[in-house]
């Protein structure tokens, strides 16, 4: 049998944390820690929330886990995440990510925050219209896939259906120069059949939809980061009142 002196006042330390925070609903059991150790519980944290996990280990081993009615635990094969829920609340449904992606490791965040977004939020801006973004034609398609016979339908950047307009965003990766690449960093590109560096790949691709996209009677405009002030790392120094005017010389023709 568990120590009931100190469920209790685990259970205590959880209830009171819950009244505080009324608006919180799940908890993994780590955030707790500097609590418990305040009530005296634990003498320290180790392993960010190893002694209440261990608790609770002893308490799940013992089929004694409703001891603490506010426990949930997320059950993964051999591993299981610890969380507390108020007593009131049903166990979520949906598994709970216990670590938040920080925003600069988030792939949406990244794209959100990248340099092509930025400048066609400055198109759109500048033509007063709303982008279709990474729209796909049937007729720009890339290299067969391996089982010869699927092409897929290659992404532009912005489309401007208003327009008949398609405006590309080029990093520097676009300017890498054609020869000279690495044997090791060649790769099959999963699209295609031809063995090929992404550098080579982009390069293709790009020319591709600079030949087709007019055959549609669409235009195409390409802007480039060096069209713009830009740091070592070749991102954009912005500043939207000239980086506009930067844009809006790219896109006269359609203005």
């Amino acid at each position: 049998m568990k120590d009931l002196s100190q469920v209790e006042k685990i259970n205590t330390v959880i209830e009171e944390y819950f009244k505080t925070n009324a608006s919180i609903t799940i908890v993994p059991v780590k955030n707790l820690m500097p609590a418990f150790i305040q009530a005296g519980i634990f003498a320290k944290d180790v392993k960010k929330g190893l002694p209440i996990r261990l608790v609770l280990r002893d308490l799940d081993a013992s089929n004694q886990l409703a001891l603490i009615p506010f426990v949930y635990a997320e059950r993964h094969g051999e591993h299981t995440y610890w969380y507390f829920v108020p007593a009131n609340v049903s166990a979520p449904k949906t598994p709970y990510k216990q670590e938040k992606k920080k925003p600069e490791n988030d792939p949406i965040a990244i794209r959100l925050n990248s340099d092509e977004t930025y400048v066609i939020d400055l198109c759109d801006k500048v033509l007063a219209l709303t982008s279709d973004r990474q729209k796909r034609f049937d007729f720009l398609l890339g290299d067969l896939h391996k089982n010869g016979k699927k092409q897929t339908m290659l992404p532009v950047d912005a489309y401007y259906e208003e327009l008949q307009l398609v405006v590309e965003y080029k990093e520097i990766q676009n300017f890498r120069p054609r020869a000279g690449f690495d044997r090791d960093e060649e790769e099959q590109d999963e699209e295609s059949t031809k063995t090929v560096s992404r550098e080579e790949q982009r390069r293709i691709y790009d020319e591709r939809r600079a030949k087709v996209l007019p055959e549609h009677e669409i235009s195409l405009v390409v802007i480039a980061y060096s069209d713009f002030d830009y740091d070592v790392n070749n991102k954009i120094i912005r500043k939207e009142e000239s980086d506009l005017k930067i844009v809006q010389k790219a896109l006269k023709a359609f203005c």
